[in-house]
């Protein structure tokens, strides 16, 4: 459970509409989604890394996928699924557009069916680069902006979803590590009160809240790792946290 919550909140996840008929289809919607991310003006990852996720599935009885292969004017190039993941998307933000991307299943392509046959969930992150824990609060605005921006730039691609914006922080110690960073908000040099809302050991903040404390630097002490997300509901969250607690205390017991 605890693994599901952070990567909800790390990796803001979406799922897309299902593939049904030819296993080939046009390669705009994946090119554009990897050109976005991964070929991204430079001044748009100055203050974060965007990354993208994705993950592939079978359903309704179809095998799951195991490869992508992408063709264009004789040219192929594969990307591997391993474990339901699909490697080597940035290769993608190189391509033509007016390519066909090809699911394949075991070495072939993938069977024509009637009904959805695959299904995709995407995800994605905008990870802050400053690594000092010195944050002044116009950074983190900045890499909110800057991760909207690139988004925004999905919507005219028919990837099936409402592109948002970033609208808060999700703040979690580095994978290796179980410790909560401690954290300080202040308006110059003095302490000022932001709302948090805690899910595991992963802290969400709107940036909202910490405009209405009238914050203008964040200071983060030990191991963290924080990263630009998207708008959440504090109470849904409160909600999950304490249906989290009520879990973890039941399997104790």
């Amino acid at each position: 459970m605890r693994n599901k919550l952070l990567l909800a909140t790390v990796f803001s996840l979406m799922t897309t509409p299902a593939y049904a008929g030819e296993a080939c289809r046009t390669a705009k919607d994946l090119v554009n989604l990897a050109q976005n991310f991964y070929g991204a003006a430079p001044d748009l990852k100055d203050v974060i890394t965007p990354k993208v996720m994705m993950r592939l599935k079978g359903i309704n009885g179809a095998g799951d996928p195991t490869a992508l292969l992408y063709r264009h004017e004789g040219e192929e190039y594969t990307l591997r699924i391993i474990g339901g993941l699909l490697t080597g998307l940035e290769k993608a933000a190189t391509w033509s557009k007016d390519g066909e991307m090809c699911r394949m299943v075991d070495g072939k392509l993938a069977p024509m069916t009637q009904e959805d046959s695959t299904e995709a969930t995407i995800g994605f992150s905008f990870k802050y680069n400053r690594t000092d824990g010195l944050f002044p609060i116009e950074e983190l605005k900045e890499g909110a902006k800057d991760g909207s921006k690139i988004m925004k730039g999905l919507a005219p691609g028919g990837l099936g979803f409402v592109v948002p914006k970033l609208k808060a922080i999700s703040l979690s110690p580095p994978a290796e590590l179980d410790q909560k960073p401690d954290y300080e908000f202040t308006r110059k040099g003095q302490p000022v009160t932001v709302n948090a809302s805690p899910i595991g050991n992963t802290t969400l903040i709107r940036l909202k809240d910490i405009k209405a404390a009238k914050a203008d630097m964040m200071t983060i002490n030990g191991a963290y790792s924080m990263a630009a997300t998207f708008k959440f509901d504090p109470e849904e969250i409160a909600k999950a946290e304490a249906k989290r607690l009520s879990e973890e205390t039941n399997s104790e017991n």
